[in-house]
C-alpha cells in the first residue's frame, strides 16, 4: 500500500481498504493477499498513521499502537485457551493489536464463520474511535480467515455484526459491565490528565494510565488478571508512590518486568505490569511490598537524600548572594574544590562535603548515577535538577567511598532493574546498596 498517498482523510481510506481485504474480495492471487494480509497484521496501521497528518494528533493524546512485538511480550505468558470460554477485555484496544495477539490463543472452528461467532463471544475492546473498532474487527477477520486457510474471494458478508462486544466508547465514562473478562489486556494512554475528582493517591494532572489501572482494577471481579504495558515512571516515580500502594492493596503483583523504549518512534521506556485481582478481604493473599523498595538501607543509613530546591525559571533572585551549583557547572566524577558561580537565593542551602548526583539518567547511556564531589566551606545553594546525598558524619571520605560505588557496574545494574525512568528519584539512591565490594 502507498503510504505516501494518506493525508487528509487518511483512516477513512485505509479502514475501507482493509475492511475489503477482509472481505475476501478484490482482483489479487491468493499469494497476494496473503502478502498484503501479513503486512496488514503486523503493524501496518501505525505506519500508515506515522506519515499521516493525524499521528500528531495521537501522540499528543498519549496513544501509541502497540505493534505486534510488544503485544507478543504482554501476552506471551497466557497459556492458550482454546478449550476455555475465558474473555479477553482491551479497554483501549485501538486498532486491534493486543486483541490480534489474544486471539492467536484461542481454537479455530470448522468454518470461518463459526470461528468468528466463537471469537466474537471472548473477545471484547472499547475505543473513543469508530473507525479504529472497524479498523480493529476487520484485522480480527483477517487473522481468522489466514488461522482457518481461507483463500481470498469467499466474499463473506460479516460486518453487520461481527465482534458485538468490539465497540465505541470511552472507558473511563463508561458504565459497561467488566465482570465477564478473566483477562484484561491493555496500552493505556501515556498523556497527562487531570485525576478524577474522588483521586485518593494523587491531584492536579496525572499519567492518564495510571487512572485506566486504577478503574480497570477496581471495576474487575476476584481472580481477573491483568496484564498492561504502562510507563516507566508509575513503577518507579516518588510521584505516584500512593498509587502503588493502593493498587497493590486490591490483589497480587505477579510479576512487572522492563521491556525498555516503547518503539524506535516512541521515546517512553515502559514495563510489564501482570497483575491478579483478589478479595479485599484476603489479607493472607495480598502483596506486602508497595513499592517493590525496602526502606532505606545501605547509602540511607549514611547519607540524607534531597533535592536541589533551586528552579532557575522559577524561582526570583531574591535573598542573599550564595554560591551556586547546577548540573552543567559540575565536572562528572571529580571534585569540586571552588565554586565560583553566584546567585541570590532565601531558600534552603547544603554545606559541604556532599555528593551532588545528576537526576537526568537515561537508560542505556552510561552510568546512571554521575556524581561530584561538592567541597569548600560554605553552604551551597543547588538546582534541583541535582540530588544532594549529605554524609551523615559529615566527613569527605565517607563521599569518596560514595563516589567510588555510584560508579561501579554493579549500581547501574541495581538501578536498571529498578528504575527505567528518565529521572533519578531520592528513594532509589537511599536503597542502593553499600556494595562491600563495589
Amino acid at each position: 500500500m502507498d503510504y505516501h498517498a494518506y493525508t487528509e482523510g487518511a483512516l477513512c481510506q485505509y479502514v475501507a481498504q482493509v475492511e475489503q481485504l477482509a472481505r475476501g474480495c478484490g482482483d489479487f492471487s491468493y499469494s497476494e493477499w496473503r502478502r498484503r494480509v501479513a503486512i496488514c497484521l503486523d503493524g501496518e496501521p501505525g505506519e500508515i498513521l506515522r506519515q499521516a497528518d493525524m499521528y500528531p494528533g495521537l501522540k499528543q493524546q498519549g496513544a501509541y499502537f502497540t505493534g505486534a512485538k510488544m503485544a507478543s511480550a504482554l501476552t506471551s505468558t497466557l497459556a492458550d485457551n482454546s478449550n476455555s470460554h475465558q474473555v479477553y477485555f482491551d479497554p483501549t484496544c485501538g486498532a486491534g493489536d493486543l486483541l490480534l495477539a489474544a486471539a492467536r490463543k484461542l481454537r479455530i472452528a470448522p468454518t470461518l464463520d463459526e470461528t468468528i461467532a466463537d471469537w466474537g463471544n471472548r473477545l471484547r475492546g472499547l475505543d473513543i474511535s469508530a473507525e479504529f473498532i472497524r479498523l480493529a474487527k476487520a484485522r480480527l477477520v483477517l487473522l481468522a480467515a489466514k488461522r482457518c486457510g481461507i483463500r481470498p474471494n469467499y466474499q463473506a458478508d460479516i460486518f453487520s455484526d461481527v465482534f458485538p462486544l468490539i465497540r465505541s466508547a470511552d472507558f473511563l465514562a463508561d458504565h459497561g459491565d467488566t465482570s465477564s473478562a478473566a483477562f484484561v489486556i491493555m496500552n493505556p494512554p501515556f498523556a497527562y490528565a487531570p485525576a478524577p475528582d474522588k483521586c485518593t493517591w494523587a491531584g492536579g494532572r496525572v499519567n492518564a494510565a495510571a487512572i485506566f489501572v486504577d478503574k480497570i482494577i477496581r471495576e474487575s471481579v476476584n481472580g481477573t488478571r491483568v496484564l498492561a504495558i504502562l510507563p516507566e515512571v508509575l513503577r518507579s516515580g516518588t510521584r505516584y508512590e500512593r498509587w502503588r500502594r493502593m493498587i497493590y492493596s486490591m490483589g497480587k503483583l505477579r510479576r512487572q518486568r522492563p521491556l525498555g523504549q516503547f518503539s524506535r518512534w516512541v521515546d517512553i521506556d515502559v514495563y510489564l505490569f501482570d497483575f491478579l485481582k483478589f478479595h479485599e478481604s484476603d489479607k493472607s493473599a495480598r502483596l506486602t511490598k508497595a513499592t517493590g523498595i525496602k526502606k532505606p538501607k545501605g547509602v540511607g543509613r549514611r547519607f540524607a537524600v534531597h533535592v536541589g530546591p533551586v528552579v532557575p525559571h522559577r524561582d526570583k533572585e531574591e535573598g542573599p548572594k550564595v554560591r551556586y551549583i547546577h548540573a552543567r557547572s559540575l565536572p562528572a566524577w571529580r571534585e569540586a574544590k571552588r565554586i565560583k558561580e553566584t546567585r541570590r537565593f532565601k531558600g534552603r542551602l547544603f554545606p559541604p562535603p556532599f555528593v551532588a548526583v545528576r537526576r537526568t539518567s537515561r537508560p542505556g547511556n552510561g552510568s546512571r548515577a554521575v556524581a561530584s564531589l561538592v567541597l569548600g566551606r560554605k553552604a551551597v545553594a543547588v538546582e534541583n535538577h541535582l540530588i544532594v546525598l549529605l554524609p551523615k558524619d559529615q566527613t569527605a571520605e565517607t563521599c569518596r567511598k560514595l563516589m567510588i560505588r555510584l560508579q561501579s557496574n554493579k549500581t547501574d545494574k541495581w538501578i536498571n532493574s529498578r528504575l527505567r525512568c528518565r529521572h533519578l528519584t531520592t528513594s532509589i539512591l537511599a536503597n542502593m546498596p553499600w556494595w562491600y565490594k563495589p
